[in-house]
Protein backbone atom coordinates (compact mmCIF):
# COMPACT_ATOMS: atom_id res chain seq x y z
CA UNK A 1 0.00 0.00 0.00
CA UNK A 2 1.51 3.21 -1.18
CA UNK A 3 1.68 5.44 2.29
CA UNK A 4 -0.38 8.71 2.52
CA UNK A 5 2.65 10.94 2.70
CA UNK A 6 3.44 9.96 -1.17
CA UNK A 7 0.61 12.54 -1.42
CA UNK A 8 2.78 14.48 0.49
CA UNK A 9 5.09 14.74 -0.86
CA UNK A 10 4.47 15.29 -4.01
CA UNK A 11 2.50 18.81 -2.94
CA UNK A 12 5.38 20.04 -1.22
CA UNK A 13 7.35 22.95 -2.88
CA UNK A 14 10.77 23.88 -1.50
CA UNK A 15 12.14 27.23 0.15
CA UNK A 16 10.75 30.50 -1.94
CA UNK A 17 8.15 28.43 -3.97
CA UNK A 18 4.25 29.60 -3.95
CA UNK A 19 2.03 26.56 -2.99
CA UNK A 20 2.06 24.28 -5.49
CA UNK A 21 -0.78 23.24 -7.42
CA UNK A 22 -3.27 20.35 -7.05
CA UNK A 23 -1.19 17.10 -8.85
CA UNK A 24 -2.72 16.61 -12.28
CA UNK A 25 -3.22 12.47 -11.73
CA UNK A 26 -0.68 10.82 -10.26
CA UNK A 27 0.51 7.91 -12.17
CA UNK A 28 1.30 4.57 -10.63
CA UNK A 29 4.09 2.68 -12.78
CA UNK A 30 6.73 -0.45 -12.21
CA UNK A 31 10.17 0.62 -13.31
CA UNK A 32 11.09 -2.77 -14.70
CA UNK A 33 8.32 -1.60 -17.08
CA UNK A 34 8.14 1.93 -17.27
CA UNK A 35 10.04 3.72 -20.35
CA UNK A 36 11.52 6.42 -20.46
CA UNK A 37 9.36 9.55 -20.23
CA UNK A 38 10.00 13.40 -20.19
CA UNK A 39 7.25 15.52 -17.59
CA UNK A 40 6.70 19.14 -18.79
CA UNK A 41 3.11 19.94 -16.79
CA UNK A 42 2.77 21.92 -13.63
CA UNK A 43 2.65 18.65 -12.04
CA UNK A 44 3.39 15.41 -13.69
CA UNK A 45 3.92 12.69 -12.09
CA UNK A 46 5.36 9.24 -11.67
CA UNK A 47 5.34 6.80 -8.37
CA UNK A 48 7.88 3.78 -9.03
CA UNK A 49 5.78 1.22 -6.95
CA UNK A 50 8.94 -1.24 -7.09
CA UNK A 51 10.92 1.58 -5.45
CA UNK A 52 10.93 4.21 -2.53
CA UNK A 53 10.05 7.18 -4.88
CA UNK A 54 8.17 9.59 -6.82
CA UNK A 55 9.48 11.61 -9.98
CA UNK A 56 7.75 14.95 -10.30
CA UNK A 57 8.08 17.91 -12.32
CA UNK A 58 7.02 20.67 -9.73
CA UNK A 59 6.50 23.88 -12.16
CA UNK A 60 4.82 25.53 -9.45
CA UNK A 61 5.39 29.20 -11.09
CA UNK A 62 4.40 28.55 -14.67
CA UNK A 63 2.50 31.44 -15.31
CA UNK A 64 6.07 33.88 -13.91
CA UNK A 65 8.47 31.76 -16.45
CA UNK A 66 8.82 32.52 -19.81
CA UNK A 67 10.33 29.08 -21.49
CA UNK A 68 9.85 25.27 -19.92
CA UNK A 69 10.66 22.92 -17.15
CA UNK A 70 10.93 19.54 -17.36
CA UNK A 71 11.39 16.10 -15.57
CA UNK A 72 13.12 13.31 -17.52
CA UNK A 73 13.10 9.73 -15.93
CA UNK A 74 15.34 7.14 -17.49
CA UNK A 75 16.08 3.97 -15.45
CA UNK A 76 16.15 2.26 -11.85
CA UNK A 77 18.97 -0.68 -11.53
CA UNK A 78 20.38 -2.06 -7.94
CA UNK A 79 24.14 -2.55 -8.17
CA UNK A 80 24.77 -5.49 -6.55
CA UNK A 81 26.62 -4.31 -3.73
CA UNK A 82 24.32 -1.68 -2.81
CA UNK A 83 20.75 0.29 -2.93
CA UNK A 84 18.89 1.58 -6.24
CA UNK A 85 19.48 4.07 -7.86
CA UNK A 86 17.34 5.83 -10.01
CA UNK A 87 19.01 8.51 -13.21
CA UNK A 88 16.94 11.38 -14.25
CA UNK A 89 17.33 14.69 -15.16
CA UNK A 90 16.06 18.48 -15.60
CA UNK A 91 15.80 20.10 -18.78
CA UNK A 92 15.05 23.57 -18.44
CA UNK A 93 14.88 26.79 -20.96
CA UNK A 94 13.95 29.88 -19.00
CA UNK A 95 14.89 32.88 -19.71
CA UNK A 96 15.98 35.41 -17.82
CA UNK A 97 13.58 38.49 -16.65
CA UNK A 98 14.76 41.10 -14.22
CA UNK A 99 11.43 41.35 -12.52
CA UNK A 100 11.21 37.70 -11.88
CA UNK A 101 14.69 36.51 -12.07
CA UNK A 102 14.95 36.21 -8.21
CA UNK A 103 11.71 34.21 -8.38
CA UNK A 104 12.15 29.86 -8.27
CA UNK A 105 10.30 28.81 -11.24
CA UNK A 106 9.95 25.06 -10.27
CA UNK A 107 10.97 21.72 -8.35
CA UNK A 108 12.19 19.26 -10.47
CA UNK A 109 12.61 16.09 -8.07
CA UNK A 110 12.43 12.43 -7.06
CA UNK A 111 10.94 11.95 -3.62
CA UNK A 112 10.52 9.30 -0.76
CA UNK A 113 6.94 7.16 -0.51
CA UNK A 114 8.06 5.10 1.57
CA UNK A 115 8.88 5.06 5.90
CA UNK A 116 8.15 8.38 5.99
CA UNK A 117 6.37 10.10 8.60
CA UNK A 118 7.98 8.61 11.10
CA UNK A 119 10.09 10.10 14.35
CA UNK A 120 13.34 10.79 13.82
CA UNK A 121 14.51 8.75 16.91
CA UNK A 122 12.77 5.64 15.34
CA UNK A 123 14.79 6.04 11.73
CA UNK A 124 17.80 3.48 12.12
CA UNK A 125 19.91 6.13 8.47
CA UNK A 126 19.04 7.92 5.78
CA UNK A 127 21.52 6.59 3.14
CA UNK A 128 21.91 9.08 0.25
CA UNK A 129 24.06 9.10 -2.81
CA UNK A 130 23.57 12.02 -5.32
CA UNK A 131 25.76 12.50 -8.69
CA UNK A 132 24.97 15.03 -11.42
CA UNK A 133 26.46 17.05 -13.85
CA UNK A 134 24.80 20.97 -14.95
CA UNK A 135 25.61 21.07 -18.66
CA UNK A 136 24.52 24.89 -19.33
CA UNK A 137 24.23 26.93 -22.68
CA UNK A 138 23.36 30.20 -21.14
CA UNK A 139 23.86 32.23 -17.75
CA UNK A 140 21.87 29.85 -15.39
CA UNK A 141 20.58 30.31 -11.64
CA UNK A 142 19.51 27.23 -9.69
CA UNK A 143 20.74 24.97 -6.76
CA UNK A 144 21.63 21.50 -5.85
CA UNK A 145 19.40 19.70 -3.09
CA UNK A 146 17.90 17.79 -0.45
CA UNK A 147 14.36 19.30 0.83
CA UNK A 148 13.04 17.73 4.16
CA UNK A 149 10.06 18.57 6.14
CA UNK A 150 9.40 17.71 9.95
CA UNK A 151 6.58 18.77 12.33
CA UNK A 152 5.60 17.26 15.62
CA UNK A 153 2.59 16.15 14.12
CA UNK A 154 2.81 12.85 12.29
CA UNK A 155 2.12 13.88 8.11
CA UNK A 156 1.94 17.82 8.72
CA UNK A 157 3.64 19.21 6.07
CA UNK A 158 1.71 22.45 5.52
CA UNK A 159 0.33 24.13 8.53
CA UNK A 160 2.43 26.74 10.42
CA UNK A 161 3.90 23.85 12.75
CA UNK A 162 6.04 22.59 10.08
CA UNK A 163 9.60 22.73 9.26
CA UNK A 164 11.20 22.72 5.99
CA UNK A 165 14.71 21.77 5.84
CA UNK A 166 17.46 22.06 3.38
CA UNK A 167 20.52 20.80 2.41
CA UNK A 168 22.36 22.91 -0.25
CA UNK A 169 24.94 20.94 -1.71
CA UNK A 170 25.52 23.64 -4.69
CA UNK A 171 24.02 26.38 -6.04
CA UNK A 172 24.99 29.23 -8.60
CA UNK A 173 23.76 32.40 -10.25
CA UNK A 174 23.42 34.33 -6.86
CA UNK A 175 20.70 31.85 -4.91
CA UNK A 176 20.39 33.06 -1.39
CA UNK A 177 18.33 31.26 1.10
CA UNK A 178 15.35 32.57 3.33
CA UNK A 179 17.13 34.35 6.31
CA UNK A 180 20.49 35.26 4.61
CA UNK A 181 19.86 39.15 5.26
CA UNK A 182 20.01 38.31 8.72
CA UNK A 183 22.82 36.05 8.36
CA UNK A 184 23.74 32.40 10.05
CA UNK A 185 21.98 31.39 13.06
CA UNK A 186 24.65 28.95 13.69
CA UNK A 187 27.66 27.21 12.60
CA UNK A 188 28.02 23.09 12.08
CA UNK A 189 31.62 22.74 12.17
CA UNK A 190 31.84 19.45 10.43
CA UNK A 191 29.38 17.16 8.59
CA UNK A 192 29.66 15.57 5.40
CA UNK A 193 33.20 16.47 5.01
CA UNK A 194 32.80 20.61 5.49
CA UNK A 195 31.55 23.05 7.95
CA UNK A 196 27.77 24.58 7.62
CA UNK A 197 26.20 27.50 8.17
CA UNK A 198 22.51 27.42 8.83
CA UNK A 199 19.68 30.01 7.75
CA UNK A 200 16.39 30.36 9.11
CA UNK A 201 13.74 32.46 8.11
CA UNK A 202 9.62 31.96 7.37
CA UNK A 203 8.21 31.41 3.64
CA UNK A 204 5.85 33.78 3.65
CA UNK A 205 4.38 31.87 1.42
CA UNK A 206 3.44 29.09 3.03
CA UNK A 207 3.90 30.54 6.68
CA UNK A 208 6.64 27.52 7.54
CA UNK A 209 10.31 27.99 9.10
CA UNK A 210 12.74 27.53 6.45
CA UNK A 211 16.34 26.12 7.43
CA UNK A 212 19.02 26.07 5.03
CA UNK A 213 22.54 24.46 5.42
CA UNK A 214 24.62 25.69 3.08
CA UNK A 215 28.29 24.08 2.90
CA UNK A 216 31.75 26.19 3.08
CA UNK A 217 32.82 24.31 0.51
CA UNK A 218 30.10 23.46 -1.93
CA UNK A 219 30.26 19.80 -3.60
CA UNK A 220 31.61 19.38 -6.92
CA UNK A 221 28.54 16.89 -8.80
CA UNK A 222 28.94 13.98 -6.19
CA UNK A 223 27.60 13.60 -2.17
CA UNK A 224 27.19 10.70 -0.33
CA UNK A 225 26.17 10.41 3.14
CA UNK A 226 23.74 9.30 5.75
CA UNK A 227 21.34 12.24 6.01
CA UNK A 228 20.41 11.35 9.95
CA UNK A 229 23.38 12.95 10.37
CA UNK A 230 21.83 16.41 8.76
CA UNK A 231 18.59 15.84 10.91
CA UNK A 232 20.53 15.01 14.25
CA UNK A 233 22.89 18.03 14.24
CA UNK A 234 20.02 20.45 13.92
CA UNK A 235 18.94 18.16 16.79
CA UNK A 236 22.10 19.63 18.59
CA UNK A 237 21.43 22.97 17.78
CA UNK A 238 18.01 23.40 18.44
CA UNK A 239 16.24 23.40 15.31
CA UNK A 240 13.71 20.67 16.64
CA UNK A 241 13.83 17.67 18.74
CA UNK A 242 14.53 13.93 18.13
CA UNK A 243 10.85 13.22 18.16
CA UNK A 244 9.99 15.22 15.47
CA UNK A 245 8.34 13.33 12.43
CA UNK A 246 10.04 12.70 9.19
CA UNK A 247 6.99 13.68 7.01
CA UNK A 248 8.83 14.31 3.66
CA UNK A 249 12.34 13.74 2.18
CA UNK A 250 13.09 14.84 -1.65
CA UNK A 251 15.84 15.32 -3.52
CA UNK A 252 16.33 17.55 -6.60
CA UNK A 253 16.66 21.08 -8.63
CA UNK A 254 15.53 24.23 -7.89
CA UNK A 255 15.85 26.25 -11.33
CA UNK A 256 15.15 30.32 -11.26
CA UNK A 257 16.35 30.85 -15.17
CA UNK A 258 18.46 29.43 -17.77
CA UNK A 259 19.14 27.08 -20.70
CA UNK A 260 20.37 23.79 -18.72
CA UNK A 261 20.07 19.86 -18.28
CA UNK A 262 20.75 18.59 -15.06
CA UNK A 263 21.60 14.71 -14.98
CA UNK A 264 21.86 12.81 -11.90
CA UNK A 265 22.02 9.42 -10.13
CA UNK A 266 19.89 9.30 -6.77
CA UNK A 267 19.67 6.77 -4.26
CA UNK A 268 17.61 7.72 -1.29
CA UNK A 269 15.84 5.77 1.35
CA UNK A 270 14.97 5.95 4.75
CA UNK A 271 15.74 2.84 6.76
CA UNK A 272 13.97 1.52 10.45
Amino acid sequence: MLSLALFTAALVAPALAAPAPAPQGITLSNSATQAPITMCGTAQNIVLTDTPWIVYNMFYNQRQTRGSMCTAYSSVSKPSNGNKLIKWAAVTDIDYVQSTNNVPKGYTFVGLTQNLETRLSAISSIPASYDWTRTNSTAYKGNIAFDFMTSDTKGDSTSGAAQELMLWLEYTGGQLPIGWVEGPTATIPSLFGTSWKLYQGVNLDTGILVSSLLPDKMFTGSFKGDLKEWLNALVKVGVFKSSTFVNVGNAGTEPFYGKAVVNATLGLQINL
